[in-house]
């Protein structure tokens, strides 16, 4: 594996990283919590986080060890897996920022607005499209049978937990959503 690609990936996950904890960190101190109520059954909820942050957590230890996973990567993998972890990443802090202190693990308990600015102007779960390039790139960067597994059971949980989602701000937003949800596309 070429060093670049995978200081490039330590970097994007090191940023990432920075900006979650500022994110939650601020969430925290200001709301008291970060908790919201499962989109989806409690189980497939969960379970969906703990593979999304495993797949990640598997590609770092790639991108640091080279030789972890018993796994060669071929250059252009890992290079097209570096650059969509950047695009991801970026996706995924500019979608935090979007959201501010309607950011929740979960659906928010309180009263939130719908948000329709910045990324949300394009896609009505930039997040959830963060969540998607980033989990993508780590299976590209480090195809590991397992962490193909668990990249992929992150992408279909995170797409049950949209359709979750979507009927919860159907819910709360009712003619205000319906007409943001005809205007903006799901994810691009």
């Amino acid at each position: 594996m070429h060093p670049l690609p995978s200081l490039i990936a330590v970097y994007a996950f090191i940023i990432m990283g920075i900006g979650y904890f500022i994110i939650i960190a601020r969430l925290i101190f200001r709301e008291g919590s970060l908790w919201g109520s499962p989109s989806i059954s409690p189980f497939l909820f969960y379970s969906g986080k703990i593979t999304m942050f495993i797949c990640w957590g598997l590609t770092l230890a790639k991108a640091i060890i080279p030789s972890f996973g018993w796994t060669e990567v071929p250059l252009w993998m890992s290079w097209t897996g570096s650059i969509l972890l950047c695009i991801g990443t970026a996706v995924l802090l500019l979608s935090f920022r979007g959201l501010g202190f309607s950011l929740r693990y979960g659906l928010p308990e309180e009263d939130t607005k719908l948000k329709t600015t910045g990324l949300y102007r394009f896609s009505r779960h930039p997040l959830y499209l963060g969540v998607f390039i980033t989990s993508f790139a780590c299976i590209v960067f480090f195809p590991n049978v397992l962490n193909i597994f668990f990249g992929l059971y992150c992408i279909a949980m995170q797409w049950l937990m949209i359709g979750g989602e979507e009927k919860f701000l159907a819910e709360r937003f009712g003619d205000e959503w319906l007409d943001y949800k005809k205007k903006v596309s799901r994810l691009l």
